[in-house]
């Protein structure tokens, strides 16, 4: 990840990336900004926070979507004074399963992977054990792997043995995870490579879902059906 990817596309400040809390748009998403004169496209990472502080709230939510619950479609744009055309990839969360005061939640046509996205902005992608755990009672973990970010400065002294919120502290940016105790996370130390400022770590936290969203998937998770993978398979058009 680049120093340019790691700071806020709304406060500039730095990113840690911890589900449930920040995420990022890559640019491959071709997402537009569409709260802009200029329609540029957003590329970089975001506090969930900022996100939900932004007067451009509702433009990134409805954006994302069409990205999120389409199979892609066609967008133009201006560029050196011509019209360019190209294809927005979407995620595929086609099938509304909820639609609530505070979010909306849709399901993948192709595999066990659920979207719950809030109105304003932030969103949670649950798979099939996340459901597993909802259905048996238990707290959903979130737990995308080792991440790899480069930090803006030198950090603080024994970092190795640092806590999530002393890294988030000696990072100036604590105020950006409000509510981040309640998702019990944990932190896992990696690796430091100190010459490009380099940090390799874990993060497993439980995501701050809406409680509406909370509340349906509790009685939606027991019975759910699987993706039936091989009837897929039977049903893609052969060339």
């Amino acid at each position: 990840m680049s120093n340019e990817h790691a700071s806020c596309v709304f406060c500039g400040e730095f990113v840690l990336h911890i589900p449930g809390w920040a995420s990022s748009v890559p640019s491959y998403r071709l997402m537009r900004a569409t709260w802009q004169e200029d329609h540029a496209f957003v590329v970089g990472s975001l506090h969930f926070s900022c996100l939900r502080a932004s007067p451009a709230r509702s433009e990134f939510a409805a954006e994302f979507a069409q990205i999120a619950t389409g199979h892609g479609r066609e967008i133009t744009y201006q560029a050196a004074g011509e019209t360019q055309t190209l294809i927005q990839p979407g995620l595929g969360y086609v099938e509304q399963i909820f639609r609530g005061d505070e979010c909306a939640i849709h399901r993948s046509d192709t595999r066990d992977s659920w979207l719950v996205q809030e109105y304003a902005g932030p969103w949670y992608v649950l798979d099939r054990p996340q459901l597993e755990d909802i259905a048996q009672g238990k707290q959903p973990r979130l737990d995308p792997g080792v991440e790899r970010i480069v930090l803006p400065r030198e950090p603080m002294a024994n970092l190795a043995d640092a806590t999530l919120p002393e890294l988030l502290d000696s990072l100036g940016v604590t105020d950006r995870y409000p509510g981040l105790a309640a998702g019990e996370p944990e932190y896992e130390f990696w690796k430091y490579f100190a010459p490009k400022r380099v940090l390799e770590y874990a993060v497993i936290a439980t995501p701050p879902l809406p409680t509406e969203a909370a509340a349906f998937l509790r009685d939606y998770a027991p019975g759910y059906q699987p993706i039936d993978l091989d009837a897929l398979e039977r049903d893609e058009p052969r060339s």
